[in-house]
Parts: C-alpha cells; sequence; structure tokens
C-alpha cells in the first residue's frame, strides 16, 4: 500500500504550475501502478543517470525526489516494510513533445533544476544523454513502428553496459481490455495536446521479439489488475 502521505508530498510541488498539474499529479500517482511499482522492486539504482521519454509534467521526477525526502523522514514508523529505501538519482533528463506539460515540469521542480532537466522536443529527433536507466511509460505507441524501432535503437546506444530500459506498453492481445487502454490514451493525447494522431501498439511477443532482435535480454513484470491489466512492464537489459 503506497502511504496516502507520499501521494501527497510527491504532488504539493505541482500547486505552483496550477490546479490542473496538481490534480493529474494526485490522480495518476495514486491510481497508476507504475509509480509504486518502481520503488516496491527497486528498479531503478541510486546514483543512476535516468533519461525519461515522454516526461509529461515530470512527474517521475517528482515521485523519487519526493520518495527520497519522504523515506528519510518516516522510514521507522510509515515506509513500506518490504519496500528497498528509495534511490536518489545523479540525473534527470526529461524529453516530452507538449510545451505546456514541460513548463509545468519546470516550475514544480525548479528547486532541483541542477540535476533535474526538461527539454520539449520530438523522442524521435532530440539527443539522448548517456543514461544508466531509460523510462518510457506509455510513449512509444504514439509514433509509427519505424520510429519505434528506431527510437530503441538510439535507446540502446545511449545505455550503459548494466543500464535498464523500463518499458511500459499495452499488450494490443490483450482483446477487449487493450481496446480500453487504447481508448483511453487516444483521449489522454487530445487532451493534453490536441493531437489526435493513430497509434501503433503490438502484442506482447511482438515487443519481445524486437527487442531480441535489437540485442535486449527483457522479461515482463506484473503490471496492475482491472483497467491497467493490459499493460505490460518490461525491463530489458542491453546484451554486449
Amino acid at each position: 500500500m503506497v502511504p496516502t502521505a507520499l501521494i501527497e508530498t510527491a504532488s504539493r510541488p505541482y500547486r505552483a504550475a496550477g490546479r490542473f498539474a496538481w490534480h493529474f499529479a494526485l490522480g495518476k500517482l495514486r491510481h497508476d501502478p507504475f509509480f509504486a511499482h518502481v520503488l516496491a522492486h527497486g528498479l531503478i539504482p541510486d546514483g543512476a543517470r535516468i533519461l525519461d521519454l515522454g516526461s509529461g509534467q515530470g512527474l517521475l521526477a517528482a515521485w523519487l525526489v519526493a520518495a527520497h525526502a519522504w523515506h528519510r523522514e518516516n522510514a521507522a514508523r510509515a515506509w513500506p516494510a518490504h519496500w528497498p529505501a528509495p534511490p536518489m538519482p545523479h540525473s534527470i533528463h526529461g524529453i516530452d513533445l507538449t510545451p505546456r506539460d514541460i513548463e509545468r515540469a519546470r516550475i514544480a521542480l525548479k528547486a532541483h533544476e541542477a540535476r533535474i532537466r526538461f527539454v520539449c522536443g520530438d523522442i524521435r529527433a532530440a539527443a539522448f544523454p548517456q543514461a544508466d536507466v531509460v523510462i518510457a511509460c506509455d510513449v512509444l505507441h504514439y509514433v509509427d513502428a519505424d520510429a519505434q524501432e528506431a527510437i530503441l535503437r538510439r535507446v540502446r546506444a545511449s545505455l550503459a553496459p548494466d543500464g535498464a530500459l523500463l518499458l511500459r506498453v499495452s499488450d494490443a492481445a490483450a482483446g477487449w481490455r487493450a481496446r480500453v487502454d487504447r481508448a483511453v490514451d487516444f483521449g489522454v493525447q487530445v487532451a493534453r495536446s490536441g493531437r489526435t494522431g493513430g497509434l501503433t501498439c503490438r502484442s506482447e511477443a511482438q515487443w519481445l521479439a524486437l527487442l531480441e532482435e535489437l540485442r535486449f535480454r527483457a522479461n515482463i513484470r506484473p503490471m496492475g489488475h482491472g483497467a491497467h491489466h493490459a499493460n505490460r512492464l518490461i525491463v530489458a537489459q542491453p546484451i554486449a
């Protein structure tokens, strides 16, 4: 169970960015299992250089910063006993195409701008810095199949030899749940950016086959239930 106070702490900086940013942060951190999963399973090592593709309004960065500070104050009485200590990243580099989200991220995390940077750009063309962990959460289905492959090739080139890609996708073979996912993602795309481009979805098996072709060793981790049942979190490491 994620401590409610941790969610509130991570969301609080978004008040400065407006009511929408704040309420979006509260809702997303409370209901999306990705954020808790990353902490509960220690998927990001301490001191990691993180590249966050499709970073939105910077929720992952806000979550990690808040978790580290909150753990320091509350570990003895409120931190989930089975969770490892949260990491303190060395740096976070977020890239997103939506100017409003980038501005919200910069406002909310201004106090950490020395090590957390947000760039407004297209992940199909923006420069990728060297990274220990690359996050691509619910973003690759917004580009076509050729771009998906090209982005993953660039991700592999940017990763440290012992680095990891955390790739969350929707399994296109998951029946009605996949159709619900696509409808939700299309709605989010319109609401956040006004764009109405199509979605390019793959099945779990197709994602794994692509990653193998690009010389990643990948495994699937459970990723929620109910509304998130079609989601898959793929953890992939480059093969030497």
